[in-house]
């Protein structure tokens, strides 16, 4: 099992990023509306229900979730552990499921039953449950289970038993991780490594006046083209019909009236008198502010709702009737020309609200996928701007398809002349690094040494540390990270960018000593010690669930 920890390596993080889609688009409905009585996994010869898995997978994956949305990492990592292989929100709680059955079995193999007070101990500490001043709160502990779990349709048993489990992963974490320990004196070198300050110089080349030189002959470009053709194709281009909804505008009747002059009797007055009118008058603005947001929440309310009939309408009839629908609320019904995502109509062109997607609402409409439903070309109402809904009706289609030579020459010439002016601007880079080392050891500065070589763009950096960040304009991203290693009067290899290229000179590295330098390393070390043995599960698990040669019986 050690020897397949690489190939897991990059597994928490993709499943990190699965974690949080799965945050923002888990559908709780499907869990509900889900009927009793099917078989739905099969797992090292075992049959699981639709109950179990309602239960343990899609359910306590959201409840997991919920809690783990508070910041407790061991609950990330519960997850993340347990929905080894997931690719996306529809099979993460399913991962999750056939994760969780395999740790069952663990439990069962390994004898690790953690009891009620490690339990009650373990459900004190979780950051959801916390009050005001950060210590377990028995109130916001039994508001959680009365309603947040409630429409989950689960209650304290479940909530204790996904903690048992929880606990149970971190005792299998270390049994599986154990003598995969961490090298103290190479942890320490590192940080000592991450704790310097380095100085030196750097020269820059830019990828410009390559580019300039190269011309490519028709015959290069077409024998270029053929080798990359595949690579060049269209954009996929819609059409829709569909309408903007927006509120009816509520007239404010005192947007226009100016303020009435001050009367003799209002400047006679008394300062009590002048400031009890001053209340007066701010108690009336405030009044009447108060009106006219509650008549615009009022005529929005009014939108929403008629936009909601119109979406359900458009399913009752399956998707006809779009325009006759449209016209009965009075609204503008337009439909585009078929349009690419890169030249949206500027009406379409409009930020979606209240979305963990973000993102426009044409992005929305080329989400659309047509089946043999009518209904499938309808978009979903689609919330723009501060107050406008979008509903659309996909008309046509014109998929992405491989460019001709014709259209995508002008594209084929400039990817040409950039690779060749890449390669290019990486040779002259490494002759003039061969010629600078020459002149270092001839006694010369960098900077003299690099003019020599025909560079005479240098800049020096003096005392930069991991946490500096690099000028963008004249120094690598990377400078830090490339000079870390090099030793004093040394050159680093050519640091290429996308349009330039950098040759990195260090002069100077000096350790800073940090006060609490040794407690940091033992930090470093348990953080060390506890991601390997985390690695280690992750690989061990799959192992099993590959091994549990798992069947999907019933697909909800």
């Amino acid at each position: 099992m050690i020897e397949n920890l690489r190939k897991y390596t990059g597994l928490m993080i993709a499943t990190f990023v699965i974690l949080f889609i799965s945050f923002f688009f888990l559908d709780t409905r499907s869990v509900r509306n889900m009927s009793g009585g099917k078989s739905m996994f099969k797992i090292a010869g075992r049959t699981y229900s639709d109950k179990e898995y309602r239960s343990l997978g899609a359910g306590s994956f959201e409840l997991a979730s919920m809690l783990a949305q508070s910041g407790d990492y061991s609950l990330y990592q519960f997850i993340m552990g347990l929905s080894s292989g997931a690719t996306g929100k529809d099979d993460a709680p399913e991962k999750f499921f056939v994760g969780r059955m395999i740790l069952h079995q663990a439990k069962e193999d390994y004898g690790v039953y953690p009891n009620d007070e490690e339990i009650s101990d373990f459900l004190r500490t979780l950051r959801v449950f916390s009050g005001p001043d950060q210590k377990f709160s028995a109130e916001n502990y039994r508001n959680f289970i009365d309603r947040g779990m409630g429409r989950l349709g689960m209650g304290e048993k479940d909530l204790r038993e996904l903690a048992a489990d929880v606990l149970a992963m971190k005792k299998l974490n270390a049994i599986v991780g154990s003598g995969l320990s961490v090298d103290r004196d190479a942890v320490a070198k590192n940080l000592a490594l991450e704790s310097q300050q380095v100085s030196g110089e750097v020269a820059k080349l830019d990828l410009a006046p390559f580019e300039a030189k190269i011309e490519p002959t028709e015959e290069e470009i077409k024998k270029y083209w053929d080798t990359v053709s595949d690579s060049f194709t269209t954009e996929p281009r819609r059409k829709f019909t569909y309408i903007i909804a927006t509120p009816e505008v509520v007239v404010d009747p005192e947007a226009d009236k100016a303020e009435a002059p001050e009367t003799i009797v209002d400047a006679t007055a008394s300062d009590e008198v002048k400031k009890a009118n001053a209340k007066k008058k701010e108690e009336e603005k405030a009044k009447h502010a108060t009106e006219m947001a509650e008549a615009r929440r009022k005529k929005q309310f009014e939108l929403d709702t008629l936009v909601s009939d119109f979406v359900d309408k458009l399913e009752e009839q399956k998707g006809g009737g779009f325009e006759e629908l449209a016209k009965a609320n009075k609204w503008e019904i337009k439909t585009s020309e078929l349009f690419p995502l890169s030249a949206v109509p500027k009406d379409l062109d409009l930020t979606v609200r209240f979305s963990s997607q973000g993102g426009k609402a044409a992005d929305q409409l080329f989400r659309i996928t047509e089946t043999s439903d009518p209904l499938s070309k309808i978009s979903e109402a689609i919330p723009v701007g501060e107050n406008q809904w979008v509903v659309a009706r996909l008309d046509g289609e014109e998929k992405s398809r491989p460019k001709s030579y014709e259209e995508a020459r002008n594209d084929a010439r400039a990817q040409y002349i950039s690779e060749k002016a890449a390669e290019a601007l990486k040779t002259a880079a490494n002759e003039d690094v061969t010629k600078i080392k020459a002149s270092l050891a001839a006694g010369k500065s960098f900077a003299d040494a690099a003019k020599e070589a025909g560079i005479n763009e240098t800049k020096a950096f003096t005392a930069i540390t991991k946490t500096s960040r690099p000028d963008g304009a004249t120094q690598p991203q990377n400078l830090f990270e490339a000079s870390r290693n090099l030793d004093p009067g040394s050159i680093a290899d050519v640091i290429t960018e996308s349009d330039r290229a950098f040759i990195l000179y260090v002069a100077k590295r000096e350790v800073v000593k940090e006060e609490n330098a040794a407690a940091k390393i033992d930090s470093e070390v348990t953080a060390r010690t506890s991601e390997n043995e985390t690695i280690a599960f992750t690989a061990w698990i799959a192992e099993r669930i590959e091994a549990a040669k798992v069947e999907t019986l019933y697909k909800h």
